[in-house]
């Protein structure tokens, strides 16, 4: 009988071949032996990704591609992947990113080490080499972003979902990532409730061993659709996460989705873009109602409210 893979890396993708070139061969390279990496697109439009991926693999047994007949979004797609992994340990991982040799098995050593630990990440940088994701802080409803650099292992009160490792066993305690979410913040909810309802702790170690290729919001290039999909669910989805760990919070939060409203009309006004920024505050507005009236996924909302093992 085969020995059970030590670790799973589950890659959603849509389209992005230029990032899997990048990506695949970084993956190939590793320095663990025992792991595999499953693909999930998700329907992608451009049929040239998923050939460069069928060709890819065809050199790596532990490597295998899964295609979505529809587009299911990116939280379904990653909860997809997570079903079908079969490592002790499960890494879900953006596909615009560039791993270090040693990214499988320095994650692997840090959880071996450590039985306390259920969610890891490594530091993950930008292109330019700046830290982009060092921990992530939730204080009094506010989600922010570390880029501090530190030494050793720290706890926080989430990680980036950019390139988490997690232990299997989490899934069938708390459930898997919420599918209320669909893209965005899933990775913040996902870790409150294994700090709120489990005995594991969410920690970053100070290993450098991803980049992460990131586009930058405020270049006129950056895809409308993308821009329009972050405000709405970067503000529907803030506010079904404080309905769940900080509903005393929400009024101020709704006090900072007016202001992003108005700093969305002076950026247009001075960029000459109203049209645009129209868009952008409908989504706004549309994406915070929505949020109120959105209910959590059953499952989660029954894992989230059990008691704590803390």
């Amino acid at each position: 009988m085969a020995a059970r893979k030590t670790a799973s890396i589950i890659i959603p993708n849509y389209n992005g071949r230029e990032h899997l070139q990048r990506l695949l061969p970084s993956i190939a390279g590793q320095t663990a032996g025992n792991y595999e990496v499953i693909i999930v697109d998700d329907c992608s439009p451009d049929r040239s990704a998923v050939e460069y991926v069928r060709t890819f693999i065809k050199d790596y047994d532990n490597m295998r591609l899964i295609e979505n007949e529809d587009n299911l979004g990116f939280v379904k797609t990653c909860n997809k992947g997570l079903k079908l992994a079969e490592g002790n340990y499960i890494c879900t991982l953006n596909n615009d990113t560039k791993l270090e040799s040693n990214f499988v098995e320095r994650n692997v050593q840090v959880m071996d080490e450590d039985s306390s630990i259920g969610v890891l990440s490594c530091v993950i940088v930008d292109q330019y080499g700046n830290n982009w994701f060092s921990g992530g802080s939730f204080k009094a409803g506010v989600r922010v972003n570390l880029r501090d650099d530190f030494q050793g292992v720290r706890t926080v009160d989430w990680v980036a979902g950019t390139a988490p490792f997690y232990r299997k066993d989490l899934f069938a305690e708390v459930g898997l990532l919420d599918e209320t979410f669909v893209m965005y913040h899933e990775d913040v909810e996902f870790c409150l409730r294994v700090r709120h309802k489990t005995r594991y702790s969410v920690c970053m170690f100070s290993d450098k061993l991803v980049t992460h290729y990131v586009q930058d919001r405020r270049n006129p290039t950056f895809d409308t659709a993308k821009r329009l999909k972050l405000c709405y669910y970067g503000h529907r989805n803030n506010i079904v996460l404080l309905k769940t760990y900080s509903r005393g919070s929400i009024p101020k939060a709704l006090l900072r989705h007016l202001l992003d409203i108005i700093i969305l009309a002076m950026v247009g006004i001075r960029r000459f873009r109203p049209l645009f920024s129209v868009q952008a505050a409908i989504f706004v507005v549309r994406g915070t109602i929505d949020g109120l009236r959105t209910k959590q996924n059953r499952q989660v909302r029954s894992a989230s409210g059990r008691r704590s093992h803390c």
